[in-house]
């Protein structure tokens, strides 16, 4: 379980890839591997949550680090992209955004478990507005804190992730601030890793077998197989 504490300010990671319909337990799970038997063994790393969508088409990364600097280390590291290509061969990116301005919005610390659902919104920012009049305006939108969610703001202020344990009632509130979200799903964490612990080692990495999707012919065989 990983655990973030009320009101934390994190350099924080969102990543939403598109796969083949009913593949994003799958790869959120390869994924959590590498992180769980690489990444985490990283100097800077702090946690991370794979989520798959309900719809089992797209995956949700959440991971945080120290700072930066500790990224931008990591990322000199080959074992940071080991998994990467795999990832890559199997899903597109969606959307991707690293940032330090992220953080909870409410007093009680936000838990991920194995198994619990979170709705994430992301929304697009007027281009007009300052990043600090976005936060205050956000922050004054009470029904966020009720739900205890975690946001994270593009540097540049053209992106606004939301991520909340609950339909927000704070909706309304966000469609008349920012309009439409640009994307919105719910998604189940698949798993949650922690920073790794003193004399931890180094594990094999799993392989990510997908089964590709089988002919009509296929599939009537194994019909009648079901029947013998």
């Amino acid at each position: 379980m990983l655990s973030i504490r009320g009101s934390a300010s994190q350099f924080t990671g969102f990543m939403v890839l598109d796969c083949a319909p009913v593949q994003a337990e799958c790869v959120a799970l390869f994924s959590a591997s590498a992180t769980e038997n690489r990444l985490k063994h990283l100097d800077g790393f702090t946690g991370a949550v794979f989520f798959a969508s309900i719809c089992g088409r797209f995956v949700l990364e959440y991971v945080i680090w120290k700072d930066p600097a500790a990224l931008a280390a990591a990322r000199e590291n080959p074992t940071f992209s080991e998994h990467v290509k795999v990832v890559e061969h199997h899903c597109t990116l969606r959307y991707v955004s690293f940032s330090s301005i992220s953080n909870t919005v409410g007093n009680d610390a936000i838990r991920f478990e194995r198994g619990d659902r979170f709705f994430m919104r992301l929304y697009k920012c007027p281009a007009a507005e300052s990043v600090p009049k976005t936060l205050d305006r956000l922050r004054s939108i009470s029904e966020l804190a009720r739900v205890h969610s975690l946001l994270q703001m593009a540097e540049d202020g053209s992106s606004l992730v939301l991520l909340s344990r609950e339909a927000t009632s704070a909706a309304p509130a966000l469609r008349a601030m920012l309009a439409e979200p640009a994307f919105h799903n719910e998604f189940t964490v698949v798993e949650s890793i922690a920073a790794s612990s003193i004399g931890e080692k180094f594990a094999p990495l799993y392989n990510l077998a997908l089964v590709p999707e089988q002919s009509p012919e296929r599939h009537k065989f194994n019909e009648g197989r079901t029947h013998v």
